[in-house]
């Protein structure tokens, strides 16, 4: 008997939200009393309350984002930012949608729930990996690529911000994903991997070891390193050195000298701190301090 020849057919695929082109990714730690002046620009722009409050003006009126929640701008729509008296750090993403499921997120505030939180830290680690980003530019224009850019980092940038709009719609339309997709227990993972990043932050003035988080959170240390490599792509003492760096430029721009913040932040010498701060910068001290006058 002949074997039967199957019949396949191809399912098209359709795209519920398709995002064009990336305009401009910022992260922005913005000193107290910050002020943008309002700007328009016939793209979307998302502004995202990473740490702290900030004050995002639109159509004149001046809208209080709390920390973890997300305003979408549509395009043409004047918009001006204010950071008040405290220094919080605001995450921004512009880019080109022309689909219709976008007009939904018209005039939208939301808190982003932890759950999502992980795909916004990928957007800013993926964008950090494949174009040349200033520590502070609110008037860049233009994204550049680096001269080793990570391989498909635009495309997985472009993946990333779309499944991330796309999760938003199904939280607002509570149809909510399968809990199978994320690592087991995704919100026990979140609370983790920010208890970690909790406590790094408090030893910024101090030194760490990887037994403080062993005996704080009663994890083995192991463990703990693979969990957090596995959720963010870097160590735990990558983190710790990025944490204490992001601190670095702050008191850089504060006008207080290198030898005194590398005390501070209990670096063993200047030229160590020299070294770690141009490793995730790309520049020294000197030539950050220039960089931003």
């Amino acid at each position: 008997m002949e074997n039967e020849k199957k019949t396949f057919y191809m399912h098209k695929i359709s795209n519920l939200l398709n995002i064009a082109k990336i305009v401009t990714i910022h992260y922005q730690v913005l000193e107290k009393n910050y002020s943008f002046p309002e700007e328009t620009h016939d793209f979307w722009e998302i502004n995202y309350a990473d740490k702290g409050d900030v004050f995002v003006g639109v159509d004149g009126e001046k809208i209080r984002l709390k920390q973890g929640e997300i305003l979408f701008i549509k395009p043409n729509q004047p918009h001006f930012v204010e950071s008040g008296d405290k220094e919080p750090n605001l995450f921004i993403v512009s880019f080109l949608c022309r689909s219709p499921s976008m007009n939904f997120f018209c005039d939208k505030k939301y808190a982003v729930p932890e759950k999502y939180r992980y795909l916004l830290q990928n957007i800013m680690s993926e964008a950090t990996e494949t174009f040349n980003l200033p520590d502070f530019d609110p008037h860049l224009t233009e994204l550049k690529l680096k001269e080793n850019p990570n391989l498909g980092g635009e495309q997985v940038l472009k993946n990333a911000l779309e499944t991330l709009l796309i999760y938003l719609l199904r939280h607002a339309q509570n149809r909510e994903p399968t809990e199978e997709f994320f690592v087991s227990k995704i919100a026990d993972s979140t609370e983790l991997q920010d208890e970690i990043v909790r406590i790094l932050n408090a030893h910024i003035y101090g030194r760490f070891h990887l037994e403080d988080l062993r005996d704080e959170l009663h994890y083995g240390t192991t463990q703990l390193c693979t969990f957090f490599r596995k959720k963010t792509g870097k160590t735990i003492y990558q983190t710790y050195l990025r944490l204490k760096i992001d601190e670095a430029k702050r008191l850089i721009r504060k006008n207080l000298s290198f030898m005194v913040i590398a005390d501070m932040l209990c670096f063993d010498s200047i030229s160590t701190f020299t070294f770690v701060f141009k490793k995730h910068v790309g520049m020294t001290p000197g030539e950050y301090r220039n960089s931003i006058k």
